[in-house]
């Protein structure tokens, strides 16, 4: 642990040209990226990141996650992210994320998550190992987007299903399906149109259930009949819902970056 362990833990980044959807803006595949990576940088500093929890055959996983965006960062563009625990007990661990233009200070979102750890070996949950190095650095800062919803099943006329077998490439280091791979499966059930006009408002994911290679498996997309900039989600494997999710759409037209 460090010797001076800080409540809060913050990053800069520079968005390059091949980071960038084709909207020459940030995509929220990245985002989730970003979000898993400086949650573990924070976990490593505070000596409760992988190294720590695998002596105990343990490692983290993110049980959820929810992101508001204002807008995202253009290619050229330097932000910042910020993270602090919000809350733990010896099962999960609630962190919050704020991200912002570096040097205008702008706030262009803010991201809620959920940490579990578990069983390596098992594949079950697992209690959190010196949970007090947690409590030591819970900070009373808010976080002023609302907490993840419950997630439903994707239902009514307009379902979309779509067929996917998991490949080697969808795979992380710990042999199971990357939670950003998920993601990309999700928006990629609109077209390049779409995207072109639309950007993420809101993103909400659950994950319920490891899925795994060659497993195929089938994405449901239901948009919301009362309000097309809403839609929910839910990746189906053998053994039930891999994960579920919503997403609010906001409008945001490409505009070419010169």
């Amino acid at each position: 642990m460090s010797d001076t362990p800080t409540k809060e833990y913050c990053a800069d980044y520079w968005l390059t040209a091949p980071e960038c959807g084709p909207e020459q803006r940030m995509p929220a595949t990245l985002m989730v990226n970003r979000l898993i990576e400086i949650a573990t940088l924070h976990a490593n500093e505070l000596g409760i990141g992988y190294a720590r929890l695998v002596k105990d055959g343990l490692a983290w996983v993110l049980s959820r996650v929810s992101l508001e965006m204002k807008r995202w960062p253009k290619v050229g563009e330097e932000y910042t992210i910020r993270t602090w625990v919000e809350g733990c007990n010896r099962l999960f661990s609630q962190r919050d994320m704020e991200i912002t233009a570096t040097l205008s200070g702008e706030v262009l979102g803010y991201a809620r998550t959920i940490w579990m750890a578990i069983d390596i070996e098992r594949r079950v949950a697992g209690e959190i190992p010196d949970l007090h190095r947690l409590g030591d650095v819970v900070s009373d800062r808010p976080c002023p987007i609302s907490p993840a919803p419950k997630l439903k099943e994707p239902m009514g006329d307009n379902l979309l299903r779509t067929a996917y077998t998991f490949r080697y490439t969808d795979l992380d280091f710990n042999r199971h399906v990357n939670t950003v791979r998920y993601l990309e499966l999700l928006v990629d059930q609109w077209p390049l149109e779409w995207h072109d006009q639309h950007s993420i408002g809101r993103l909400d994911m659950a994950f319920l259930h490891e899925a795994v290679y060659p497993q195929q498996v089938e994405v449901m997309t239901s948009v919301d009949a009362g309000d097309h900039m809403c839609s929910t989600q839910q990746i189906t494997g053998p053994d039930g819902p891999c994960m579920r999710a919503a997403i609010r759409w906001q409008s945001d037209p490409y505009i070419p970056v010169k």
